[in-house]
């Protein structure tokens, strides 16, 4: 009866312990946002391996008692041989004495001992002991090749590793020299040695060779990008992950998008980048040689919108994981209303002449010459806000419009976020340079022009916010405003050309008005108004009579030159409104 009991209830353990592992298979994003595929990760607890090789000439556990004063080493050796029922070889000089005192130590341990106080090696072949020096090149353990496969590492850095830090130690029991290779093709190790060799190889092909966690961040507020490149060029170097090497150990190398800083990376898989790779260097300067494994990658999928961490341990998976949550915040958002419009003469005077005012938040002066004082900026709040004198800014911008006094270039409607750069280009491309040439053919001649073309004649707004929690909007504003005022036109340097008269646009030059703003600070709903930017220009007409007026000399007398010059001033009407979110729900990160 007792025994149905047991067994009912290790049944019923082994069901729950099923289920368990069914639902955490199945809720394999935490709700932290990231998932992590089986094996579970490497944790940071201290793994302890004995490297000394197994040191066992007998099978049963035969304690011993000895009490020894300057012994023959070979004498003590040949007892513990006797003892274990092997034969014994001794190649090469050994000598030495050996004074010990055990009291009920088991053979194994008593044989190891003496062997590794007295730096001598042994090879156990058919029932028979075969002692050696440490340092004696001896071919003995190499005459079996043992193949160990291994899956998810590099067998190289592996067999590095044996070489380097195991078989060298001179350890009783193990090969002292570099006993270990590998078959690139197959990912396998071949040890050339003892089966002691062997069993501690596979000790450290189970320590180290673990299936990579691939830990998948979904981000919902920044590009995948971006949130890469923070983890690459901000958390990982400040984390120790990227190691110095200082003390003989692996140092970080950081590879990658990141790396370069240039934020693309050459290496992309599917439609996933790596921005940035933290691995182990080949060699060190202390007397223990790394492990040369592969250590942490990041990489992104912008179309998925996440971020994957491949490799790395539990603790260096949660730093980024905080690290992510700490900075995938939405970023607030505001609405900027442009009106760029453009006064005549009269209209600037006009407008200067009104523009003397003050707000709740400000006051701003300008004289009819165009001298502007603000305080602290070029500010006017809405005009339901405004008293007095103050509303005929507005009234007088759209008097002017109606009057013919002001024209509107535009008015551009665009969504900024909080730290990016928005870009707003009303330029065109005009001709900058004409070269000419003429070309000789088999019946006629022609002529080929070859036009450089510029691209920043207009105006072009750069614009970058910085949205506070208190409701005022800051702006860094750079309005770039350029227009043809002359091109240069001569001969043509090809020869031929010259002579038929052809002309050249040697250069255009361009009547530039730029302005740059830093840390406006504008409350929401106000309106910053840019002015000032004054272009004076003048134009010639000439009027002729046909043929008369061209005649050198006598054609002064038949032609009138008209000259007109005009001033112009730009003005910039902007007005942010910040945007609240009425749905305070955050997107679920864990549905992916």
């Amino acid at each position: 009866m007792k025994n149905t009991i047991k067994k009912l209830s290790t049944s019923m353990m082994l069901l729950v312990f099923a289920l368990s592992n069914t639902v955490t298979a199945s809720s394999a994003f935490s709700p932290e946002g990231y998932t992590a595929d089986k094996p579970i990760l490497r944790g940071s607890a201290p793994s302890v391996l004995n490297l000394k090789g197994e040191v066992n000439i007998t099978k049963r556990n035969i304690p011993i008692s000895l009490s020894l004063r300057d012994s023959d080493v070979k004498q003590v050796l040949r007892m513990f041989a006797d003892k274990a029922g092997l034969n014994i070889i001794f190649k090469g000089d050994i000598d030495g004495k050996v004074t010990m005192d055990l009291v009920n130590i088991p053979l194994n341990s008593a044989f190891d001992m003496v062997l590794e106080t007295s730096d001598l090696s042994y090879v156990l072949e058919d029932n028979t002991l075969i002692i050696t020096k440490t340092d004696d090149d001896t071919s003995i353990a190499k005459q079996a090749m043992t193949v160990l496969p291994v899956k998810y590492v590099s067998a190289k850095a592996i067999a590095d590793f044996l070489n380097k830090n195991i078989y060298g130690m001179k350890k009783p029991g193990l090969s002292t020299k570099e006993i270990a290779t590998t078959n690139p093709s197959t990912n396998e190790i071949l040890i050339f040695g003892s089966q002691n060799d062997v069993k501690i190889a596979q000790k450290i092909i189970d320590q180290f060779d673990k299936k990579p966690v691939t830990t998948v961040f979904r981000v919902n507020h920044t590009t995948p990008a971006e949130m890469s490149t923070m983890i690459c060029d901000m958390l990982l170097p400040t984390s120790g992950i990227k190691g110095d090497g200082s003390t003989g150990g692996a140092a970080g190398i950081m590879t990658g998008a990141a790396a370069d800083s240039g934020g693309d990376s050459d290496i992309v898989l599917g439609e996933g980048t790596v921005a940035c790779s933290v691995s182990a260097e080949e060699g060190g300067d202390g007397d223990v040689a790394p492990v040369g494994l592969g250590g942490l990658s990041v990489a992104y999928y912008t179309q998925l919108g996440t971020v994957n961490i491949i490799g790395g341990s539990e603790q260096q998976v949660d730093m980024i994981r905080e690290f992510i949550e700490q900075n995938d915040k939405k970023q607030p958002q505001a609405y900027l209303e442009f009106s760029i419009i453009e006064l005549n003469e009269d209209g600037s005077r006009n407008f200067s002449n009104v523009w003397s005012f003050t707000s709740k938040h400000f006051r701003i002066n300008a004289d009819a010459e165009g001298n502007t004082k603000f305080d602290p900026i070029y500010v006017a709040g809405p005009t339901q806000h405004y008293g007095g004198d103050s509303a005929k800014l507005v009234y007088t911008i759209n008097y002017l419009l109606q009057n013919g006094k002001a024209r509107t270039i535009s008015n551009p409607r665009i969504l900024v976020t909080n730290g990016q750069q928005s870009t707003i280009d009303m330029t065109s491309d005009y001709v900058k340079t004409v070269t000419s040439q003429v070309v000789q053919g088999s019946l006629n001649a022609t002529t080929q022009r070859d036009y450089e073309i510029g691209e920043d004649d207009g105006i072009k707004i750069e614009v970058t916010p910085f949205i506070s929690p208190d409701g005022y909007v800051y702006l860094n504003l750079k309005p770039d405003y350029a227009i043809i005022k002359e091109q240069i036109s001569t001969l043509s340097t090809d020869e031929e050309a010259a002579k038929q008269g052809i002309q050249d646009i040697q250069a255009t030059l361009l009547q530039r008005r730029n302005l740059e703003l830093k840390n406006v600070r504008i409350k929401d709903g106000d309106t910053l108004v840019v002015a000032g930017m004054m272009r004076e220009y003048e134009s010639k007409k000439i009027n002729k009579i046909p043929f008369l007026g061209d005649i050198p000399g006598l054609g002064s007398f038949f032609r009138s030159t008209t000259s007109t010059r005009e001033k112009s001033e730009l003005v910039i009407l902007i007005t942010p409104k910040i945007l609240t979110d009425s749905n305070e729900n955050t997107v679920n990160r864990d549905a992916l």
